[in-house]
């Protein structure tokens, strides 16, 4: 790749401006075997973008990944048909750092725009009870005030609220002049005069984030909402959206070719140690790294459990330990046949039950044709999934299905399980700002620790998903550059 291609943007760079953490304490510092000037632990968008930004600018980098996968959170299916996705499922064409890293590192895209209407048919199931959409607006359960009674639930939120969205732009939800709307969801949509079924059907039955609208903050909601917005108004005229050609973890996987030196898999960190020539690191395996500085794209949830040493700041620590963070687990089916042609029904549906919803995959060569279900469990829901033994909570999947959609019987089978809690290197997926914390949190949890950078999508400022995946570690790169 042209050194040009990828020349950093130092006013794009700082427009990313910071968060993440960690805890606690580690004995002293250890020799260690193997030094590198930069040293990156994660092999997921944001690391491996901080990666390939560093090393573009000449500096030498290793990259060490717990898993034995690049990746992260992306995760592509592809024992199932289609390859469908357990982490990101798919990108606008506002995601400018991702599309462009896709073109730089041989990544063919596919347009969603084909099957974008097809997302749209489902149905709505209260209790065991089929509610069409042609029937959701003269139905007794519709809480909705005229004339948006037509609106289906999951999409009324962001009808009535995103017109009147406070933040001007996407990083607005970062500006203390909103700190106001740090609140629950739930108590600000109130305060607009929403009714509790109001705020249930439109928001709980699938929270978009965290567990339910009170424990979700309005002004990360708000801010999420924005974004949304701004990719809507970028994909006028283009692809709705894409997903990337052998699904999206081909994307990080291009960019771990991309790296001089090969991506070190199965590498658990347990410990971080500082002092004034640089940062060590110890693996539970035993190996043990030194670099200059050190990148660190581990989600919270798990750097709380890593020994860093000396302490965080009290308030970034206590960001790591509490900032919240979403309970998803999503199941893959294979049909046997299509029975929704036998009951009637679309072949997708929400539902106010354990599953948030089922979604017919269409990633053949016919946008009309099912390659699969995939089957979203949040929250609560999830959680209670999550304490199954896998069998168990496969076979629920099927038993949830099948009690909602009789002619389903016989008819599936679950190809793929992902539970993100239970993944030791996650515990879970994206991260929820709760009621408080963006005004407590945001300013402090991806601000480096000396010679310690943060970076992962909990510390982007301007993008959500993997576009604020990949702007933390432009962010954490021009950090590392800054300071060399």
């Amino acid at each position: 790749m042209p050194a040009s291609r990828r020349t950093l943007d130092r006013r794009t760079l700082l427009t990313a401006a910071a968060s993440t953490t960690a805890l606690a304490a580690l004995p002293r510092p250890l020799r260690a075997g193997t030094r590198s000037r930069v040293l990156v632990l994660g092999a997921g968008l944001s690391g491996l973008h901080a990666a390939l930004t560093l090393q573009e600018a000449g500096l030498d980098v290793r990259v060490i990944e717990g898993r034995d996968r690049v990746g992260g959170r992306v995760l592509s299916h592809r024992n199932v048909p289609g390859n469908p996705e357990s982490g990101a499922t798919s990108f606008a064409p506002g995601y400018a750092r991702l599309i462009s890293a896709c073109a730089a590192y041989g990544v063919g895209l596919v347009d969603l725009t084909p099957i974008f209407p097809f997302f749209l048919q489902r149905d709505l199931y209260l209790g065991t009870e089929r509610v069409p959409l042609s029937a959701w607006p003269t139905h007794p359960h519709n809480p909705f005030p005229e004339p948006l009674k037509k609106l289906p639930p999951w999409a009324f939120l962001g009808a009535v609220v995103g017109p009147k969205n406070p933040l001007a732009t996407n990083d607005a939800w970062l500006d203390p002049a909103h700190a106001a709307l740090d609140v629950s969801l739930h108590d600000w949509l109130k305060g607009l005069g929403w009714s509790d079924e109001m705020i249930h059907i439109a928001y709980d039955i699938g929270p978009g984030t965290g567990d339910s609208a009170r424990n979700v903050s309005a002004l990360m909601t708000l801010g999420s909402m924005k974004f949304q917005q701004v990719q809507m108004e970028l994909a006028r005229g283009k692809a709705m959206s894409y997903t990337a050609v052998g699904g999206n973890q081909a994307i990080p996987e291009a960019m771990a070719k991309a790296l001089k030196n090969p991506v070190e898999l199965g590498r658990k960190v347990v410990a971080i140690g500082a002092d004034g020539q640089g940062v060590e690191v110890h693996c539970e395996g035993g190996q043990r790294y030194r670099a200059d500085h050190v990148v660190c794209s581990i989600p919270t949830t798990v750097l709380r459990t890593i020994r860093i040493e000396p302490a965080l700041p009290a308030t970034q620590a206590k960001a790591v330990r509490e900032l919240g963070v979403q309970t998803i687990s999503l199941a893959h089916l294979a049909t046997k046949r299509p029975f929704w042609e036998d009951d009637g029904g679309a072949a997708s549906f929400t539902s106010d039950g354990a599953l948030a919803l089922v979604t017919a995959e269409r990633k053949g060569s016919d946008p009309k044709q099912v390659t699969s279900l995939t089957a979203w469990l949040r929250g609560a829901h999830a959680a209670r999934f999550d304490r199954m033994p896998e069998a168990e909570a496969r076979a629920g999947i099927v038993r949830e299905i099948e009690r909602l959609r009789p002619a389903a019987k016989g008819q599936l089978e679950v190809l793929a399980w992902q539970s993100w809690k239970n993944d030791p290197f996650a515990l879970g997926d994206w991260a929820v700002w709760e009621p408080g914390q963006v005004t407590a949190f945001a300013g402090v949890v991806g601000k480096a620790h000396g010679r310690l950078h943060f970076c992962g999508e909990h510390t982007a400022v301007s993008n959500r998903g993997m576009e604020g995946a990949m702007e933390s570690g432009e962010r954490a790169a021009l950090e590392v550059l800054q300071s060399a």
